[in-house]
């Protein structure tokens, strides 16, 4: 994937993450991913931002949690929490450039039925990008078409 390719990614994420700033609540349907540290621990830091909502709408999509962390110019260390998620995932794809893995999403282990769990992210620059979690009645291939259409 070329770098603008993963630069407009990038974008989307926080691009969505400001659309749905307006439906900001509390959450805690991740807390039993490591992914919830993140969020937990840099939410409120200077150079992040937290969007946090339920039973909300992503295009024509619904989703039952949406929680997105967009950090720029902050060293943030996500590898350590992705990776012990991405051991539990039953499905996963990423992009990786370089020997690095840049971007990609985990599918968790659905929490109920009908209720499948995503960590998406992008880290494609060293102090720059987004960990986001999705919870819903969303298929892969919805995600994969969140990820990379135009908004």
């Amino acid at each position: 994937m070329e770098k603008t390719k993963r630069y407009i990614m990038i974008l989307r994420l926080i691009t969505a993450s400001v659309i749905m700033l307006a439906g900001i609540t509390t959450a805690g349907a991740q807390e039993d991913l490591n992914i919830n540290r993140i969020f937990e621990r840099y939410g409120h830091e200077k150079g992040c931002k937290l969007v946090v909502m339920h039973n909300t709408r992503l295009k024509k999509y619904r989703l039952d949690v949406y929680k997105a962390l967009v950090y720029k110019k902050r060293k943030i260390d996500t590898d350590t929490y992705l990776n012990a998620d991405r051991k539990n995932a039953i499905k996963i794809r990423e992009v990786v450039d370089n020997g690095k893995t840049v971007s990609g999403y985990y599918m968790m282990k659905p929490k109920e039925e009908g209720k499948n769990r995503y960590i998406l992210f992008s880290k494609v620059y060293e102090h720059e990008g987004a960990v986001i979690y999705i919870e819903g009645p969303i298929s892969p291939d919805d995600i994969m078409k969140l990820c990379y259409s135009a908004f």
